[in-house]
């Protein structure tokens, strides 16, 4: 499929000629390889691309918003057609306008680089691949569900707006999941879920055997060695840089989208504890507290340059020593608070509008080693990974279950324990934090939102880092 630029600029052209102030066209193609092994047999393989064309224009102060699968002429100038007429519908009965920044716009071309291009290595290849993987996971016989999912993607995009954008990218992107489920009859069931990923070739996959390795030696200590703890009770808790990630996205990264800021998912994902007036003057967390999101790192799983308006990414520091620094933005939302947007639209497909979302989102290194965190910790307990998480519509209240888990007692980790839970408000999470370790990591994940559903690709990252008094709950069974 390969719609000619020139096509793309026509669409653009006929759109203001029929009363857009402003028109943009995106085409893109995304190209999907896939492979399913469960306990060592192939389950699924297969290969589909999917995508066509959308059209985004501003008529009257409203957008229309319209996509075809059918590169036809035709069926382009009628998507133009469809968006015009959506969008004078709603500016008859919207009374807000929508109005646009002037922001700095890229004229770019742009790929990733792939070591080892997927595409050149056979299903056969890669079946094994996974078959040897799952190998690895039942040395440990108890592990008696492994599903192994490889997943790549190659997005091809081209953006042309009527006020002089143009982005042509190319990024590719390998994402493998794995869930083990193993029982034991007297000891119980442990269930985990492991992701590995990033934008480039087969490479981005490098350090998975040793990783699979040490996940499966944990399952066997979760059921051999773990043991709850013997009450609910209040102590520092220290957090693995997994654990940063998951918190970083869920509790700071969701409410920075200024859509959500301004109500715009209210009756669907839920609200936001940020207001408007926090920007700058609330703090949230301790000083040692700074939360970045940057779609420009090499190889992440959510990298981009440009976003799907046109503007040039950058690093976002949504909290910096501990305040508000910075919502997540595109265009029409960063100009309701005088605001140039930063780069944070976002759409998944071409038959989706762009909104704010997050890329690869992080609590920032500090100066402390992990080692030093833990033998500094008189009474408390080291979180390595977690199973489950739940957190308000507003991202106010969270629960999290941890799965590799430790009891510390003066500076030295005295035994596994067994399914700990933590609640936490976000305040309390982010202002009582005392320690920031030095050992960022990312993990892949595909972030959820929108009506319809989008799912974008995003790392969750951070490092370790200590809360004090955190309330803690024993294991509930």
């Amino acid at each position: 499929m390969e719609v000619s630029e020139d096509v793309l600029l026509k669409a653009v052209d006929l759109a203001l000629g029929v009363g857009s102030s402003y028109a943009e066209t995106r085409f893109q193609v995304d190209s999907v390889r896939f492979i399913h092994v469960r306990n060592g047999a192939l389950q699924s393989i297969g290969n589909y691309s999917y995508g066509g064309v959308s059209v985004r224009v501003l008529v009257d102060g409203m957008w229309g918003f319209a996509a075809t699968s059918d590169t036809s002429w035709d069926s382009i100038k009628d998507a133009v057609s469809r968006a015009v007429t959506y969008a004078r519908a709603v500016a008859r009965i919207r009374r807000r306008k929508i109005r646009l920044g002037h922001e700095r716009l890229a004229r770019v071309s742009y790929s990733v680089n792939e070591g080892v291009k997927v595409e050149d290595l056979s299903d056969d290849y890669l079946v094994k691949y996974l078959t040897g993987l799952d190998s690895r996971i039942k040395v440990e016989p108890r592990v008696r569900v492994r599903n192994l999912f490889l997943n790549v993607k190659i997005t091809d995009k081209v953006l042309i707006t009527s006020d002089g954008a143009y982005v042509r990218s190319r990024v590719p992107r390998i994402y493998l999941f794995g869930s083990l489920i193993a029982y034991d009859p007297q000891k119980g069931s442990a269930q985990r879920n492991v992701e590995f990923g990033g934008s480039g070739g087969f490479e981005i996959l490098g350090n998975v055997e040793q990783e699979l390795d040490r996940e499966v030696s944990a399952i066997r200590d979760v059921l051999d060695k773990a043991k709850p703890l013997p009450h609910d009770d209040v102590m520092d808790v220290v957090f693995s840089p997994e654990l940063a990630g998951i918190f970083v996205h869920e509790s700071v990264g969701h409410p920075s989208e200024l859509d959500r800021i301004m109500g715009r998912e209210g009756a669907e994902a839920g609200e936001s504890y940020m207001r408007v007036d926090y920007l700058g003057s609330y703090k949230l967390g301790s000083d040692l507290v700074t939360i970045i999101d940057d779609p420009t790192i090499p190889n992440s799983y959510g990298y981009y340059l440009v976003d799907e308006e046109g503007v040039p990414a950058r690093p976002r520091y949504l909290i910096r020593n501990g305040y508000v620094n910075e919502f997540l933005m595109n265009r029409e939302y960063a100009s309701y608070i005088g605001l140039t947007s930063n780069a944070a639209a976002r759409a998944s497909e071409f038959d989706k509008e762009p909104i704010p979302r997050m890329a690869n989102t992080y609590l920032a290194p500090g100066d402390w080693k992990p080692e030093e965190i833990v033998r500094e910790t008189r009474k408390g307990l080291f979180i390595a990974s977690y199973t489950e998480w739940n957190i308000d519509d507003r991202r106010w209240f969270g629960r999290y279950g941890g799965f590799e888990a430790y009891y510390i007692e003066n500076g030295d980790l005295k035994y596994m324990v067994r399914d700990p839970f933590i609640e936490v408000d976000t305040k309390t999470l982010w202002s009582n934090v005392d320690a920031v370790a030095n050992d960022l990591r990312f993990f892949p994940g595909t972030c959820g939102k929108g009506n319809p559903e989008q799912g974008v690709p995003v790392f969750l990252g951070g490092v370790t880092f200590r809360v004090s008094g955190v309330r803690v709950l024993k294991s509930p069974t």
